[in-house]
């Protein structure tokens, strides 16, 4: 009885620190990607920043080498092309940094996912182990103190039967004795009798 009681008391604690546990891994992941969101997000954003930056000093510049200059027009449209050139080259590595720091976020994503999967995986087990146990230990309770008052009065049919049965083998071998003794008493008168008459 004792251990099927701390199987019970166990369960309930058992299920509450699994939930627990797995609210906890929940947030922990949540966070984490949160982190990651956010740093991602943050690196973006001066990369992006300095993106523009770098064009607005090319346009500058160019700007100044054109109205210093008006009369160089082959020079100009070489500047012009150079300044397109490094734009798109600018473009390209920030569009390159995107994708491979974008893949890696996702990346990390997914493994974070994976190990949370995989922890909530674990504490439904537990979760399950415990709500069987639950379930297994109030029923058997359940019915133990359901059949209790028959088990009660089988027990007492039983030791009424059993006192009964006493009873008669009782009486039997009082009666057996008490034949025995007649048919003694009337031996022994027969005797006495035999023995008068001689």
């Amino acid at each position: 009885m004792t251990r099927n009681q701390n199987k019970v008391n166990d369960a309930p604690w058992s299920l509450s620190k699994s939930v627990r546990e797995s609210n906890q891994a929940i947030t922990d992941s949540v966070v984490a990607a949160q982190e990651r969101n956010m740093k991602f997000a943050q690196s973006v954003f001066e990369n992006e920043v300095e993106l523009l930056k770098s064009h607005a000093d090319h346009t500058r510049s160019f700007m100044e080498e054109f109205i210093g200059e008006p009369e160089k027009s082959q020079a100009f449209f070489q500047t012009i092309a150079n300044s397109a050139v490094a734009a798109q080259e600018r473009n390209v590595k920030f569009a390159q940094y995107l994708l491979e720091n974008g893949t890696e976020l996702l990346k990390s994503h997914s493994e974070s996912t994976r190990s949370l999967m995989q922890t909530l995986a674990e504490q439904n087990q537990i979760q399950q182990e415990a709500f069987q146990t639950l379930a297994r230990e109030t029923w058997d309770a359940y019915m133990g103190f359901f059949s209790s008052p028959f088990s009660y009065y089988q027990q007492a049919l039983e030791t009424a039967e059993s006192i009964a049965w006493q009873g008669a083998e009782t009486a039997q071998k009082i009666t057996r004795q008490g034949v025995e003794a007649a048919q003694k008493a009337t031996h022994v008168e027969k005797q006495a009798a035999q023995s008068n008459t001689k």
